[in-house]
This record gives structure tokens, C-alpha cells and sequence, in this order.
């Protein structure tokens, strides 16, 4: 690591500002800024001044107090305020232009001692770095199309769903709706907030992680269940309060057509159109998981610095979205390092994508989103929703965090498109692809 010397002139406020600048790596700087008493003194004059012209001292008239009384008075608060305004004066003016931070840049240190001003900055850089040629990447897809079996399945998977549900003291089954206490556990063990009464359709796709821990189980138990969530997962402590037990409804002509809300009138038809849905189905998934697997290969292929600054954010950003799921607040004894230090592999692979994201655009121009494909995106979701055009403009115009989001979505489904067409596609079947990291 090296420090450079620098020396800027800062125009009013100050004559001379020393910068040193540390590497800590290639994207971590430490910024650290010196002043002395004589380089601060024409703000703290002027600020006085300015405090002289309205005080209103007992004895005196207002703006007449003697200049030894106002600095007597008011010096240390003014040297505090003008410190703390000089201190973001140099960020602006000086740091941010000449490093351009990204992320959250923070002081780590002020210290104003002896009539010396020493200040730290920790900031962090974009990386540089070259992407790498994507058609040297391979990365797996999932292709499946649907069988009778599991037609069958779904077949009796409706049936249930729409059955009688009736309350039973019998053990959990795959079809069995049931209401829980639900306390969900961060990375480490911690309760958080009790959610009472939640209620879960066992039957539910989205609920496979749940039903695995859950079989067998009766009113009463206590179970831990891990919910997958990406590359990642969350924990759960779930005590069961009631369970409802299905007898399958009848595959009849009235059945069919409130299952497939009109679409099929025969069992043949009812079967055609299951198998339509749970194809869709996968093909979404598999697309869902395609963009997993590039968003790998390309952060594996990668090798480059990411600042800590950005690093932090995202972080915060999980830490944000925890105290959410704990009711707002976070639970007693929750240990800050701990939490960091358990994220802290998961938000720099975010961090690295990020980076490698923003040099994709650049490489690819055409992916920035213009007001024409916003427009037709709302068309679509229009037609899909059975809204107007303007029920949707309103819905994304009442906050620029919908719009910008929605931006963001677009562009990153263009820019994977890109890579879609570019990057090695390695096909595998249904097992293949569920079997591949045992």
C-alpha cells in the first residue's frame, strides 16, 4: 500500500487543505484532511460575526455586544458547527470530485486537538476491470417438459384443494391446511416477532419447503423449518395451532369448469389445460434459474476488489429488510457483528454483480430503457390484468421508487436476454439438474 501527497485550494472557506490518500486496496481509500487553527480561523470569525449581528446580550443592544463577549460565549459552539460544516465542505467540493466514492463513504475518525484538525475518510472507488468473453462461459439449463404422472398429480392436487376441509387431530399431510405461530430466527438463533395464527395450504407449490418439515407433525408441535429464498434462506420456529384434513372433491363437468374457470368441460380437456399450466410453470423456472446460473458464471469468472462501502450498503440493506420481518424492530440480544459478518459473503457477490451489471450496460447500449419500452410493457400488463393502460400508468406514477424499480426490471430482462443468445447453454433434464451439486 501507498499514500500519496496531495495539496488543494479550497476557494473562501479556507487557503490550503493537506490531503493524504492511503490505498488500502485498489477500490479502499483512506482520505485523511489536516487544517490548523490559522487555516480555520476566517470561518470562525465570520460565523461570530454573524452571531454578533442578531445576539441579544443583557446590557447591550442587539448587534452591540463586544466580539471578546461573543467568542467568550459562543466559540465553542461555532467551532463545532463550522468544523462539522468544513468537514463536509471538503467531501463535496474536493473528495467527491477528484475519487468520485460510491456507496457510503464515512469518516472513521475526527479529532481536533492542539488547534490541529485531522479528519478520515474511508471511501470507496468503482473497480476497473475487464469483462471477460462470455462466450467462454457455460452454465446449465433446466428442460423438462411435463408427464402424465405429474398430471396426475396435480389432478389430485386440485381435488384436494377443493374438497371438504374438516378439523382432524390426525397427523399433517401433504394436502392438510393448517394455522401456525409463526417466529421467525435470524441467521443466528435469535427470536424476533411472534406472528399468530398464519395460516398455509400445505398443497401450495410454494409451500414444498414447508410440507417437507412439516409431515407428520400434529396440534401442538413445535418445528423448525428453513424457507429457500434464492441463494439463501430463512429460519422459522412454527408451533401448530389448528389442522384441517381434506376429502377430495368429485373430478365431475362442474368441478372442471370452475377449475379451469371455463377453459375445459371434459376430463380430457381439464388434463390439457393442467398440463399447459405446470408446463408454463417450469418453463418460467427454468428461465429463473438460468439467470441464477449466468449471474454465477459471471461473478466466478470475475476477479476484482469491490469497496467496502458498497459492501455496507447492501448489508444495511439485508439489515433493513430483517428488522421488517421482525416487526420493525430488532429482537434483544441481537449481535450487529455477527449478523455482518454472516452477510458479508452473500451481499459482496451482490456487490460484484452490481459492477459487472453497470460494464455489461456499457458493452451493451441498447439495453437502457426508453419511454417506448415502458409503454409497451404497461400495455401488456394491461391486457394480462384486464385494466386500462392509464389504471396502470396511475399505479407506477404514484411513487418514483415503483417507476425507477420497473426501469430497473426491464433493463435487466434486456440485458439478459443479451447474454442468453451469447453464453453456453448446457441442457439437463429434470434430475440431471436437481442432482448436479450432491
Amino acid at each position: 500500500m501507498g499514500a500519496a501527497r496531495l495539496l488543494f485550494t479550497i476557494k473562501k472557506q479556507v487557503k490550503i487543505v493537506n490531503i493524504t490518500v492511503q490505498e488500502i486496496n485498489s477500490v479502499d481509500k483512506e482520505i485523511i484532511v489536516t487544517a490548523t487553527r490559522e487555516d480555520l480561523n476566517p470561518k470562525f470569525e465570520q460565523a461570530l460575526k454573524n452571531i454578533r449581528k442578531k445576539a441579544n446580550i443583557p446590557g447591550f443592544r442587539v448587534g452591540m455586544a463586544p466580539m471578546g463577549m461573543i467568542r467568550k460565549r459562543f466559540a465553542e459552539e461555532v467551532e463545532a458547527e463550522e468544523i462539522n460544516n468544513y468537514v463536509q465542505e471538503v467531501f463535496r467540493d474536493k473528495i467527491y470530485p477528484e475519487y468520485k466514492p460510491v456507496g457510503e463513504p464515512k469518516i472513521t475518525d475526527l479529532k481536533w486537538e492542539n488547534d490541529i484538525l485531522e479528519v478520515k475518510y474511508q471511501v470507496g472507488v468503482k473497480p476497473e476491470f475487464e469483462l471477460v468473453d462470455i462466450n467462454s462461459l457455460t452454465v446449465d439449463k433446466l428442460v423438462h417438459d411435463v408427464t402424465e404422472e405429474e398430471v396426475d398429480k396435480e389432478v389430485s392436487h386440485a381435488l384436494t384443494r377443493r374438497g371438504e376441509f374438516a378439523d382432524s387431530e390426525d397427523p399433517i399431510e401433504e394436502n392438510s391446511k393448517i394455522t401456525a405461530d409463526v417466529l421467525p430466527m435470524d441467521d443466528h438463533g435469535h427470536d424476533t416477532k411472534l406472528e399468530e395464527g398464519q395460516e398455509f395450504d400445505l398443497s401450495e407449490p410454494d409451500n414444498a419447503d414447508l410440507r417437507k418439515d412439516l409431515l407428520g407433525k400434529k396440534i401442538g408441535d413445535t418445528v423448525e423449518v428453513k424457507i429457500e429464498h434464492g441463494d439463501h434462506s430463512h429460519s422459522y420456529k412454527m408451533t401448530i395451532k389448528t389442522h384441517k384434513k381434506s376429502t377430495p372433491a368429485e373430478l365431475n363437468e362442474e368441478f372442471i369448469k370452475d377449475a379451469s374457470r371455463g377453459e375445459a368441460t371434459t376430463a380430457e380437456e381439464y388434463r390439457s389445460f393442467l398440463k399447459s399450466r405446470i408446463q408454463e410453470y417450469f418453463d418460467k423456472t427454468s428461465v429463473d434459474f438460468l439467470k441464477e446460473e449466468i449471474a454465477d458464471a459471471m461473478v466466478e469468472a470475475h476477479k476484482f476488489d469491490v469497496p467496502e462501502s458498497v459492501v455496507d450498503m447492501v448489508i444495511n440493506s439485508y439489515l433493513e429488510e430483517y428488522k421488517r420481518r421482525a416487526g420493525g424492530n430488532l429482537p434483544e440480544g441481537f449481535n450487529m457483528d455477527d449478523f455482518r459478518a454472516s452477510s458479508f459473503e452473500r451481499a459482496q457477490k451482490e456487490t460484484k454483480w452490481m459492477f459487472i451489471q453497470d460494464k455489461l450496460g456499457e458493452q451493451y447500449p441498447d439495453v437502457e430503457i426508453s419511454p417506448e419500452d415502458v409503454d409497451n410493457y404497461m400495455q401488456e400488463e394491461a391486457a394480462k390484468y384486464g385494466l386500462t393502460v392509464d389504471m396502470i400508468k396511475q399505479f407506477y406514477a404514484s411513487s418514483t421508487d415503483q417507476i425507477e424499480n420497473l426501469r430497473q426490471t426491464l433493463r435487466s430482462q434486456k440485458l439478459f436476454d443479451k447474454l442468453m443468445n451469447e453464453i453456453n447453454v448446457k441442457e439437463l433434464d429434470k434430475e440431471t439438474f436437481q442432482n448436479r451439486n450432491k
